[in-house]
């Protein structure tokens, strides 16, 4: 799930009410206007170009706000005031209990059907499934092949000795390695929780384990050991990303990356469209991430983490779930993701996407190369923001390793104890 620089943007299209799963939907005599409530700014083409679809072939009105930053809390004041969406995003995993009591249960919905079992997993509770996994996403260290190739670097690195290795190589051909991103929150605890992924292993393979067993206090992050790995490459990217790595931000890192200013950037696939934009020729690929742990288990996060949630109380709910159906079985909605987002959709039979980090996905997958869940997304809500800002911190040397885990343990536990 992805986060960036504050974003609103308010769409208003026409759009669909009744769509009986037929090639030609008949146009709404009595048109209603959905209100959702989008994040991911960067996809507000996207949402445009859909938009307009649906009003093609339909006489609903979607109006879409979209937001980034401030989502959460604009959309937890919404929900007390009961000024609630009638379709809004959010997390998977830990989002499931924050918002269940405003979500329609969507487990006996046919199009429901329609999506890979294997997307369903963040979304299903005790059996019940109320939520709708939007994309299906990956991240890790992308790189810029010509740049690695011009540096005359021909074995990818798995390791953090190996990765110190290769930003050696490049500095020593004038190439700076990285464009960190330290000046968005959320990149951070995005680049820490990889390196930590293998953890499951040291509970029975069970990431539940892990983070019931640091709900509950009887672990915490300045107990663990991985997190000398995780300040070991906070402190790779930061030392070798340029003078002000704490200026650096999701743009610059895109930029950075397709102008071959920089070799690598940790982001995601849906880094790809920006990156494009600067670079539409651009060759670029997955790095595995170096891990605490063995190199064989150095790997990409592959998950489908950002949701759709229907209002259970929404005046509008067989508008809602109309407009959800089409975008799951009409040729339109199939389509949509792969190849108007550029990323993986969750939809059986979907076209795949063109996109090279999706491809580079699929390709790893299918080497059986290790992949990890997006397992941090289990912990409470509202935990992100601020261990992310928290390692922020370190990173521009506010604080030290000692002063940093303590403050991650304490931040935690506040929000543990706030969400009883």
């Amino acid at each position: 799930m992805k986060r960036k620089m504050l974003a609103v943007v308010c769409l208003v299209f026409s759009a669909l009410l009744l769509f009986a799963q037929t090639s030609k939907p008949v146009v709404n005599k009595n048109p209603v206007t959905l209100k959702l409530m989008f994040f991911s700014p960067e996809l507000t083409d996207q949402y445009n170009d859909m938009a307009a679809t649906y009003k093609a072939e339909t006489g609903n009105t979607l109006d879409i706000t979209v937001l980034q930053a401030d989502y959460v809390t604009v959309l937890r004041a919404k929900l007390n005031s009961g000024d609630i969406p009638d379709v809004f995003m959010s997390s998977a995993y830990a989002d499931n209990d924050t918002y269940k009591d405003y979500c329609y249960d969507l487990t006996n919905e046919d199009f429901m059907k329609q999506l890979e079992p294997t997307s369903m997993t963040g979304v299903t509770v005790n059996g019940r499934v109320i939520g709708y996994p939007f994309l299906v996403q990956s991240h890790s260290f992308i790189y810029n092949k010509k740049v690695f190739a011009d540096a005359g670097i021909t074995v990818l690195p798995r390791t953090l000795a190996e990765y110190d290795a290769v930003c050696k190589k490049l500095k020593a051909k004038g190439i700076q390695p990285f464009a960190t991103g330290f000046k968005e929150w959320w990149v951070l605890p995005q680049t820490a929780w990889q390196v930590m992924a293998p953890i499951k292993d040291s509970f029975g393979g069970d990431y539940a384990k892990f983070v019931d067993q640091l709900n509950a206090g009887t672990v915490k992050f300045s107990t663990l050991k991985e997190m000398n790995t995780v300040f070991d490459v906070l402190d790779l990217i930061k030392n070798n990303g340029g003078p002000k790595p704490m200026e650096s931000d999701f743009n610059d890192q895109c930029s950075m990356l397709a102008s071959g200013k920089v070799a690598m950037i940790h982001q995601g696939n849906w880094a790809e469209d920006t990156i494009r934009k600067t670079n539409p020729t651009i060759d670029i690929g997955y790095l595995l991430g170096p891990v605490s742990g063995p190199a064989d288990k150095a790997g990409i996060m592959f998950d489908s983490n950002q949701t759709i949630r229907i209002a259970k109380d929404s005046k509008n709910l067989k508008a809602a779930l109309d407009w959800l159906r089409w975008l799951t079985t009409s040729d339109y909605g199939k389509n949509w993701i792969p190849g108007k987002i550029l990323q993986l959709s969750p939809i059986k039979g979907a076209k795949a996407s063109k996109a090279e980090l999706a491809q580079a996905t699929m390709d790893l997958l299918a080497k059986k190369t290790p992949n990890y869940s997006w397992y941090y997304q289990r912990f409470p809500t509202g935990t992100e923001q601020g261990l992310g800002i928290i390692l922020q911190g370190y990173c521009a040397g506010m604080t030290n390793r000692q002063d940093t885990l303590k403050a991650l343990d304490s931040s935690y536990k506040k929000i543990v104890d706030a969400s009883k």
